[in-house]
This record gives C-alpha cells, sequence and structure tokens, in this order.
C-alpha cells in the first residue's frame, strides 16, 4: 500500500513537471515572396525589321484641255441667211454646239476638259476692263479667256470659229467656202502648236470629204493679224499672242485656231446643221487632240 502511494505521488509530480515546463517556441512565419510575372517581365525578341515597301508611283494627271468656242452672248459672230433674207444659224451657238460635243467625247477617252464658256454667254461677265484702255471690249473677253484656261492650268488649247465673208456679190458669198487653221509662231511652243494645227487641219478636211464636199484648204496660217489682213498694224491674236501692249494675259499653252468652214458658204452652212456630220466633225477634232499627245509622249 506504501509503494502504491509512493508511485502515485511521482506520476503526479512528472504530470506537473510536464505542465509547468515552457512550449517550444514555433518557427516565424514564412515571409511571403512577390509573385513574379514572368511573362510581363521577360525581355521579348526582338521584332523582325520590315522591309519597307516602295513608294508607289504618282498616276500622272491626264491631259486637260481648254476649248474656246468663239464669240457668246450678244456677240454672234458670223451669220447665215437664207435666200428669203432671214437668218438661221450664227457662228456663237454652232462654236459652242461644236467644243460640247468635243469635250463629251473627250472625257469618254479619260482627258479633262476646261472650257472657256458652256453656254450662250460672254465669259467676261462683269465686262471689266482688261486691257486698260478705260472701256469694255472684245479683247477684255479674250483676255478673260485667257485668265480662265491659264488659271486651269490647261495642256492644250482649242478656239473654235467658223470664217465668214462679205462682198458684194451675192452669188459668189454663197458658193465661197474653205477650211483655215491659226497658229501663233512666236512662242517658245510654236513648233509644237503647229504640229497641233497640223493634225486639226487634216482632221477636218478628211471630215469634209467624207461627207461628199470638196473640201478648199486655206492651209495653216500664223494667227497673226498682218498675215491675215494686210492692211492691219500686224498686231497678234489676242488668244494665241505673246503679252504685248494690248495682250495683257497670254495663253500659256500651246494650241490653235480653228476655222473648218465658212458659215456665209450655202453648202458648209447647211452641213453645220447636220447632227451627223457635227457629230463626226468632233470626232475629227479628238482624233487630232490624241494624236498630238501620243506625240508628246503623254
Amino acid at each position: 500500500m506504501k509503494e502504491s502511494k509512493s508511485l502515485c505521488a511521482l506520476l503526479a509530480g512528472l504530470l506537473l513537471l510536464g505542465a509547468c515546463s515552457p512550449a517550444r517556441p514555433q518557427p516565424p512565419a514564412a515571409t511571403p515572396q512577390p509573385i513574379i510575372d514572368v511573362a510581363a517581365t521577360a525581355t521579348p525578341p526582338p521584332a523582325p525589321s520590315a522591309t519597307p515597301a516602295p513608294s508607289p508611283t504618282p498616276t500622272p494627271a491626264a491631259p486637260l484641255v481648254a476649248l474656246d468656242p468663239g464669240h457668246g452672248g450678244e456677240d454672234l459672230g458670223a451669220r447665215h441667211f437664207k435666200r428669203d433674207g432671214n437668218m438661221d444659224i450664227y457662228e456663237s451657238e454652232i462654236n459652242l454646239q461644236l467644243a460640247l460635243r468635243i469635250g463629251d467625247k473627250l472625257e469618254d477617252k479619260g482627258l479633262r476638259v476646261v472650257y472657256t464658256r458652256d453656254g450662250d454667254y460672254y465669259p467676261n461677265r462683269n465686262k471689266v476692263d482688261l486691257n486698260g484702255d478705260g472701256e469694255f471690249g472684245d479683247r477684255d473677253d479674250l483676255i478673260y479667256r485667257n485668265r480662265l484656261v491659264n488659271q486651269a492650268g490647261a495642256d492644250l488649247l482649242l478656239s473654235l470659229h467658223e470664217n465668214g465673208w462679205e462682198h458684194p456679190d451675192e452669188e459668189l458669198v454663197r458658193a465661197t467656202g474653205g477650211t483655215t487653221t491659226y497658229y501663233c509662231s512666236s512662242r517658245p511652243f510654236a513648233d509644237r502648236s503647229l504640229a497641233f494645227a497640223t493634225l486639226v487641219q487634216a482632221q477636218v478636211l478628211a471630215t469634209l470629204q467624207r461627207f461628199g464636199l470638196t473640201p478648199i484648204d486655206r492651209g495653216i496660217l500664223v494667227a497673226h493679224d498682218n498675215e491675215i489682213d494686210p492692211t492691219s498694224s500686224g498686231t497678234h491674236l489676242v488668244m494665241f499672242g505673246p503679252v504685248d501692249d494690248v495682250i495683257k494675259e497670254a495663253s500659256q499653252m500651246p494650241g490653235c485656231l480653228s476655222e473648218p468652214m465658212f458659215m456665209t458658204c450655202d453648202a458648209e452652212a447647211e452641213l453645220m446643221q447636220r447632227d451627223d456630220f457635227m457629230d463626226a466633225l468632233a470626232d475629227g477634232y479628238v482624233n487630232a487632240i490624241v494624236a498630238y499627245f501620243q506625240e508628246q509622249g503623254r
């Protein structure tokens, strides 16, 4: 019994020592490490160097053709009268109809067109004195036309007119016709103007012949008044001559003035009133214009 009590006391002492012993310290919590985004911090591989694309060659603009239907508005130009004395056609309207046909056909071929007038009016509508003589006249309107085609930057100028004649012998007037083309030989581009005038003259003569008219070739003439009228002082035609005391602003491109027929000639005036002929004549001018640019490498 004594031994049993001693054993119990020993066990109790051991339990008491265990409860009173200091607790074993826990290791400190690990310091959290930052999460590293490998994809974000990795140095990207160098991008392949792109081979620069060649700069596109700019497409040259299509040639710009200036069409000048002569006269207009109150200026009718030459006129044709029937036997009873009544006027049936006049130049300014024929010039306009022809210019509009030519312009439409040129645009169909991809060329650009600018008109000095596209209706029955004087281009210099405000009647501004441009040659400084203190009054408004035909020369001021012609200088204004030069200004229009220059500002547009035209590459070629075609001025359309019809011829006319007055004479005491009416029958002679009614029978007289012919084709003339004018250019100016006093400009830096005279050779190109002559080349264009030559093409125009040939096309007009060929068209007249196709319609059964025996063409009268009056030639390619220098657009200089004293060549047309020996009594003149010798000033140049305003649409084509260089700057002088009269021409304050000159056209700055090759060109020619075409008079395909005589308004006063019965046979030629009759052709002018035929739609099929006017369309064929417009084709002839277009052929001349296209051939000119081909010769110039355009």
